[in-house]
């Protein structure tokens, strides 16, 4: 019997390999676009053409601009580094496509994300992809059972270049051509400051300071949120030098050597815990504080302070780990919970 499922598509290779993977499964699929920014109705019909399936539009361009949005920009003025793809995730873009599911009679639902979800004691867990380079587990960390009940991300079990092998075989070698966007889908060329320029326009945040440890100003800077820390570039300081601090309210950016920036603690807030035996009893758990790069090694331990959990690493330690910023907790390959940096 053929089943149905609705599948996330926003006009990209991932999302258009994923649909035809479940086709080729059996699967009766139902495409959704959504139009958080930059899709139309004129978009969803030209997919739905290409590939082969029905596409519903969703206008979401509210919502994202209330959940998303505007978070992300008062997270600059404040001197915090949100990261917006964490947010999206769980309160518009996988919440409104479970929505269109049930709307269309259907149970299940996915998404082109490269990871992948597994089993472990009767609850279902966004587990890390096999691609190590386009892994996106870290941006899926506050997806709760309600999400996951009925989801699926078949591209978790392949590379990117296989991906791309079977757009091209199968008739989609147009898509596979296209230049990836690498950024947060709201970017511009330039990153958010042009969206920065726009918003924060009557701000009165201008240039300001940029001083070295002991206090003496070395250059000056375009305006605090433009900026985070450990960046290098759009500065002009002395070289092996970067963002080691910035005060929001005076204006002024702190620079230093990169080795300081390492820590073997951080304090988090708004935290989401899969399973709280297991994490605060693991003896083997990590934590990564950016999706892909320069993440902690060795295993670590954690603390309940009031609503906060502290967490000490072995190691390395933590690298920049920005006040707003996500870290995200793995047991083996499991997200087993995470929080935002305050401390």
């Amino acid at each position: 019997m053929c089943r149905d499922i609705t599948v996330g598509v926003s006009g990209g290779v991932d999302s258009a390999v994923c649909v035809m993977m479940l086709k080729n499964a059996g699967y009766r699929v139902t495409g959704v676009m959504l139009g958080m920014y930059g899709n139309d109705e004129k978009a969803a019909a030209g997919l739905s053409i290409k590939l082969g399936i029905p596409v519903i539009y969703r206008d979401v361009a509210d919502k994202f601009e209330e959940a998303v949005i505007r978070p992300f920009i008062e997270g600059l003025m404040s001197g915090a580094t949100p990261s917006p793809c964490t947010i999206c995730n769980p309160t518009v873009k996988w919440r409104e496509i479970k929505a269109v599911a049930e709307e269309t009679g259907s149970k299940m639902w996915a998404t082109g994300h490269y990871c992948r979800i597994t089993e472990h004691d009767g609850k279902r867990y966004v587990t890390r992809g096999i691609d190590p380079v386009k892994d996106q587990s870290y941006y899926l960390w506050r997806l709760d059972d309600e999400l996951l009940s009925g989801a699926s991300m078949p591209l978790g079990d392949s590379f990117k270049s296989d991906i791309k092998d079977f757009a091209t075989r199968n008739g989609l070698g147009d898509i596979a051509s296209e230049r990836e966007s690498m950024g947060v889908c709201f970017f511009g060329s330039d990153g958010y400051a042009s969206l920065l320029r726009s918003r924060c326009h009557a701000s009165g945040i201008g240039e300001g300071d940029v001083r070295d440890a002991s206090g003496i100003t070395v250059a000056r800077h375009k305006g605090f949120p433009f900026y985070t820390i450990g960046q290098k570039r759009g500065l002009d300081i002395p070289a092996g030098m970067c963002v080691t601090n910035i005060d929001a309210a005076t204006n002024t950016i702190y620079i230093g050597r990169p080795e300081e920036l390492y820590t073997d603690s951080i304090t988090l807030t708004d935290t989401s815990i899969r399973d709280a035996g297991e994490f605060f009893a693991s003896d083997r758990m990590t934590v990564s504080v950016r999706g892909i790069g320069r993440n902690p090694d060795g295993f670590v331990k954690v603390r309940k302070e009031g609503d906060k959990i502290v967490v000490k690493m072995t190691g390395r330690g933590a690298w920049a780990a920005c006040k707003g910023q996500p870290a995200v907790f793995y047991i083996d390959d499991r997200v087993v919970g995470g929080g935002i940096v305050c401390g």
